[in-house]
């Protein structure tokens, strides 16, 4: 829209994704050429940031090649915006309605197989309401069907490769020999492919890694605090602020929050979307400028000031 050309870098693993973005604005007013997918490979980008006529650099993607990125583009003085990972709170006060937030807690948290940056990860429930929650939020995960994406009956599908499964085994094996419960799942299935069960841990200590780790998965962490400032505090001991979702009727807990709550983005009584409409983008190490919305148009234009006298 900023008249702007687009060369996109895919994800080595998912090159039919860009040639189908390509495919997509070509037959829509967008001329030829101002979207084009470049098939090149990780060793291959630092060589096309160099360039003169790239102006400017996007990633979404990891914390380590986020940081890779952002310093191959800082040596040459180019403009970055990073969009990395998350690990957003999912906090349930008393006064929230429980049934919808706990069916829309376990879509948050699987929404393609939970991974997803925006996904609930951490659910921070107050301990009034905490045993229903975990009883409820424990019966969604397990009556989950799990299996072939292609078949629309299931509501679960497998990991995308085999990195990931593994990475997320070792991490919930980990967490649970710290002293982490696992409430349902909680391992692989003994199956062909990438599948790992829905999963809800409780009593995770602060040195497991599904307490300062991103979860890419069908895992849950599950948390009781006592009133509104430790469900703060705790939802904001992370490095990462992506997004928040905050469930309560409460007026002014809205707007604390709101306020007080250290992510890029804060839905109240609503799962965290992401919507063309709406800025998108986190704080802390899940990067920084914002995607969509008229701000996301701006971040890739120069300003320039003229005064005529």
């Amino acid at each position: 829209m900023a008249g702007n050309v687009g060369l996109l870098k895919h994800a080595s693993n998912v090159p039919q994704c860009a040639l189908e973005i390509e495919d997509i604005h070509s037959p829509r007013g967008v001329p030829a050429g101002r979207v084009s997918d470049a098939a090149n490979r990780s060793a291959q980008v630092e060589c096309v940031i160099g360039d003169p006529r790239v102006q400017a650099v996007t990633l979404t993607g990891s914390e380590p090649a986020g940081a890779q990125v952002a310093s191959q583009a800082g040596r040459r003085i180019k403009k970055t915006l990073l969009e990395l990972g998350g690990s957003d709170p999912f906090i349930v006060m008393p006064s929230a309605y429980l049934e919808r937030a706990v069916r829309t807690g376990v879509e948050a948290r699987t929404i393609n197989t939970g991974q997803s940056c925006i996904a609930a990860k951490r659910f921070i429930v107050d301990a009034r309401i905490a045993e229903e929650f975990e009883r409820k939020l424990v019966a969604g995960m397990s009556a989950l069907r799990v299996g072939d994406p292609m078949d629309e009956s299931m509501q679960v599908g497998p990991l995308a490769t085999p990195e990931i499964l593994e990475g997320l085994d070792q991490q919930v094996r980990r967490s649970v020999e710290l002293g982490a419960r696992v409430l349902t799942g909680g391992k692989r299935l003994d199956r062909p492919g990438n599948y790992y069960a829905p999963t809800v841990l409780a009593d995770v200590p602060k040195a497991a890694p599904a307490y300062h780790e991103e979860l890419f998965g069908p895992v849950a962490a599950l948390y009781r605090t006592n009133g509104i400032e430790e469900a703060i505090r705790l939802a904001n001991d992370t490095d990462f602020g992506l997004g928040a979702s905050a469930w309560t009727n409460d007026e002014a807990e809205q707007r604390r929050f709101i306020d007080e709550l250290e992510a890029g983005m804060v839905f109240i009584n609503g799962m965290v979307v992401s919507d063309p409409r709406l800025p998108f983008g986190g704080a802390k190490r899940s990067g920084y400028g914002r995607e969509m919305g008229a701000y996301g148009i701006r971040e890739f234009v120069n300003v320039k000031t003229v005064r005529v006298a």
